[in-house]
């Protein structure tokens, strides 16, 4: 009981940190007399991966004997384990497609017309002005956070399996909608694809209990949606 309890305030914790540290690193650039207003996108693409790189290295602090215990057990079969990384990517990319195609009919038959969420808007332009800095944060960093938090963390605390992946993947899903200055139903609509990938990780995650089976196919996953931005956007 003491030890849920206690991976739940290290949850809680870095939950507040996660959705929090921006503004705090703004409050820290401000007092240090810099105008966000004239943050072009590349510093703003150097402030995303400061940002990312402190929240990488504070998982891993809250985190560091599952992160050693997993990566041991993981390099033991190391060419078999990558083959299973790169299904779980292949899997990822067939559901990202099946969310999208989904996403596609139920704007036509509720009415709506499709966009992308402000997020990836933000995403794209960022990749186009920084690829090398947004490379390390959204392939790197990126995936090792939000990993650590929402399949680990969560896993932590959420001992039964069907309500883990499907806790999991809401918050992860949403987490990257909202909040959002278009409508409550697009944003919906918008959801259903990174809830989609938030529950395949979390049932990802679930099957293997080793944290690394997940950090990497988000990688690729991270890695692919990059590359893809930066050829056809």
């Amino acid at each position: 009981m003491q030890k849920k309890v206690y991976n739940l305030i290290k949850l809680i914790i870095l939950l507040v940190i996660f959705f929090n540290i921006g503004k705090i690193f703004s409050c820290f650039f401000v007092k240090l007399g810099f105008d966000l207003n004239t943050f072009s996108y590349k510093d703003t693409a150097f402030a995303d991966t400061l940002i990312e790189l402190c929240l990488t290295i504070i998982v891993i602090i809250f985190y560091y004997r599952k992160f050693i215990i997993d990566w041991d057990a993981f390099k033991k079969n190391l060419k078999l384990n990558w083959q299973e990384c790169l299904k779980n990517f292949i899997l990822l990319f067939i559901v990202k497609i099946g969310a999208s195609i989904l996403t596609s009919i139920i704007c036509l038959i509720i009415g709506i017309e499709f966009a992308e969420s402000d997020n990836q808007k933000i995403v794209e332009l960022l990749i186009h002005n920084a690829p090398i800095m947004m490379l390390i944060s959204s392939v790197i960093l990126a995936p090792i956070v939000e990993e650590g938090i929402f399949r680990l963390g969560f896993k932590k605390v959420i001992n039964n399996k069907k309500i883990f992946i499907i806790v999991s993947g809401l918050v992860f899903g949403l987490m990257h909608v909202f909040p959002v200055e278009t409508s409550l139903a697009l944003a919906v609509v918008q959801s259903i694809i990174y809830v989609s990938l938030g529950i395949t990780l979390a049932y990802m995650y679930k099957r293997k209990n080793n944290i690394y089976f997940v950090i990497i196919p988000h990688a690729l996953n991270n890695l692919f949606g990059l590359l893809a931005a930066l050829i056809l956007v």
